[in-house]
């Protein structure tokens, strides 16, 4: 009898440990106290209430390398977590933004444009030393920072894979010599990709890559498409923090559209939520699109014109809002 129960209860744990899992909302800035760029600004008052709401409301708060151990099954939580970022390396992280950091004890990392370091506004080698020596994290925004999938319409993909791999090798060399770090993590420049991309990341021992697709982040999703929510300029506001900190990651089932000539097609299986009372499709480009849902399925089509665009895919059971974001590259698009 007593083995009946200690085997009913190992049961339960690990029926629990493979259905909760925590979810983990990665933050992107850019610029701080820089009313040169109000679009890609955050005020050092709205990063200092961002760090107070959300110890506030009882989240952790992961370096990069827990949230690499969590997305690789290293590390295992139930409670939600955050993970501040910072993209291209400018010069006010330095001058603004890390004291705040420091002052607080939240880790945070630099995702930095290698090419563009000791350039005006941009940090210089000697700041990063100084951060590393502090425990600051960094991790790689391309040498050039270009767009890379536009180069297809110059090129083919064969050469802009190619290219898209030199350019990540140079920003790795240059930064190890700098610094003696190698990078681990990657942020795709402007959060433009295509799958392709991914592989050559996973060939050059790079272990995770990063969008800038808003969303929460689930395990489900992988460890290459790791969406983050940019907090900068009206965006930085407590009230959108706690939106999009009551958000939940939706899950799909297999692919979840599909993009053919200049027509998009959406038919998923939502799993999570698992009751789904309404969900909608919008299109960057288009807003709102129409949509059927037949009990977990939902599916809709529309027409593409632009060469970028977002899909975001947004449900609700009797309590919380689930949604997942998908980036669109359509070559031929304008």
């Amino acid at each position: 009898m007593k083995r009946i129960i200690l085997l009913l209860g190992l049961f339960l744990m690990l029926t629990l440990s493979v259905i909760v899992n925590a979810k983990v909302v990665i933050f992107l800035y850019h610029r701080f106290e820089d009313a040169r760029y109000p679009s890609t600004n955050t005020w050092i008052n709205e990063l200092e209430n961002h760090i107070r709401t959300v110890k506030e409301l009882g989240f952790d708060i992961w370096t990069m390398k827990d949230l690499e151990d969590y997305v690789y099954r290293r590390k295992n939580s139930t409670k939600d977590a955050v993970v501040f970022t910072v993209d291209d390396g400018y010069r006010s992280v330095y001058d603004h933004a890390y004291r705040v950091f420091k002052k607080h004890n939240v880790p945070f990392c630099v995702f930095v444009q290698v090419g563009a370091v000791g350039y005006p506004d941009y940090l210089n080698w000697e700041m990063i030393n100084e951060m590393i020596k502090d425990g600051v994290e960094f991790a790689n925004h391309s040498f050039s920072h270009s767009d890379f999938p536009m180069l297809l319409s110059k090129m083919e993909e064969k050469e802009l894979l190619e290219y898209f791999r030199r350019d990540l090798r140079k920003s790795q060399q240059l930064f190890k010599e700098k610094t003696n770090v190698t990078l681990r993590y990657y942020a795709y420049p402007y959060g433009h990709y295509i799958p392709q991309m991914i592989d050559v990341l996973k060939e050059e021992n790079l272990v995770l890559g990063f969008t800038q697709d808003p969303g929460p982040y689930d395990r489900a999703y992988g460890a290459f498409e790791i969406p983050r929510e940019p907090l900068i300029d009206d965006w930085a506001s407590e009230k959108h923090l706690r939106y999009i900190l009551s958000r939940e990651p939706l899950i799909a089932e297999g692919t979840p559209f599909s993009l053919q000539n200049d027509i998009l097609t959406v038919n998923l299986r939502i799993l999570v939520p698992k009751e789904v009372r309404y969900a909608t499709l919008y299109v960057s480009e288009k807003g709102l699109i129409k949509s059927d849902l037949n009990g977990d399925i939902i599916s809709g089509t529309t027409k593409l014109t632009k060469k970028y665009n977002r899909l975001m895919i947004s449900a609700r059971d009797t309590q919380k809002e689930y949604l997942r974001y998908y980036l669109l590259f359509y070559a031929q698009g304008e």
